[in-house]
């Protein structure tokens, strides 16, 4: 996953589309089968198209902001293992962390609610149409345990990442037992 995250957006693009697209095309092979396959092309082209270019833009722009794709994927690194390097640039680093803490804040209160109501939306979906559509309730039920499980572990690893980039931009020295104090 590292590898694929650090790709030049030259590579990650074509990647990104023929995956999304796949997707599309399969997804409407399970769900409508009784529709034209070049219909379902069509779509899947058009899908893949729109999803690729708003995640291009998407990833370029968390990129920019964070000083490149080697320091993005440092400040992935440092949110997963709670550890900030010594040579970091903390004004950089301190908005793309406020980023990602305001993200998962949002995560935290609105996935329940969005994996929720795709639950109930792909229930009555497998009663009305398909009940393929049962694969879907099952992913969304998947995905909401998923949240709900690491949402919270990544906003406090993410907290203890923002406490200490806001020591070292206060000019104060962070030691693990200061950590834990703050608890």
């Amino acid at each position: 996953m590292r590898s694929f995250r650090s790709l030049s957006l030259w590579v990650l693009a074509p990647t990104m589309f023929i995956v999304l697209g796949g997707v599309w095309f399969l997804g409407g092979l399970l769900a409508g089968p009784a529709l034209l396959h070049w219909g379902r092309l069509m779509g899947a082209l058009v899908y893949a198209s729109v999803m690729t270019a708003f995640f291009t833009f998407w990833i370029a722009r968390a990129r920019r902001r964070a000083g490149g794709t080697v320091e993005l994927a440092r400040i992935g690194r440092s949110v997963h293992t709670g550890q900030v390097p010594a040579d970091v640039d903390v004004p950089a680093w301190v908005a793309a962390v406020e980023v990602q803490h305001r993200q998962l804040r949002r995560n935290l209160s609105m996935g329940p609610v969005v994996f929720g109501l795709m639950i109930v939306l792909s229930l009555w979906l497998a009663v009305a149409q398909s009940p393929y559509w049962l694969f879907g309730t099952a992913f969304f039920v998947a995905f909401l345990i998923y949240s709900a499980i690491d949402t919270p572990r990544n906003l406090r690893k993410v907290a203890v990442v923002r406490d200490e980039l806001v020591r070292r931009r206060s000019g104060g020295s962070f030691t693990p037992d200061s950590r834990a104090d703050s608890r």
